[in-house]
């Protein structure tokens, strides 16, 4: 499995249009390519980024 970051322009532009961590933690997947094995499906992968992403919000105070 390949981990590349990347910068998360969906989730930024839905905050800057005013969107709470939930609303803005939806966005999280949209870029992501991850790859599915053993231990994590895609489907599941695209759900922890949307997931981190919105603990991150939150514990920022967004």
């Amino acid at each position: 499995m390949h981990s590349t970051p990347f910068r998360a322009t969906a989730v930024e532009e839905a905050i800057a249009s005013g969107a709470n961590a939930k609303e803005a933690s939806e966005q999280a997947a949209i870029g992501t390519e991850p790859t599915s094995d053993i231990n994590a499906s895609v489907e599941y992968r695209k759900h922890l980024a949307r997931v981190l992403v919105k603990r991150g919000l939150e514990e920022a105070g967004l």
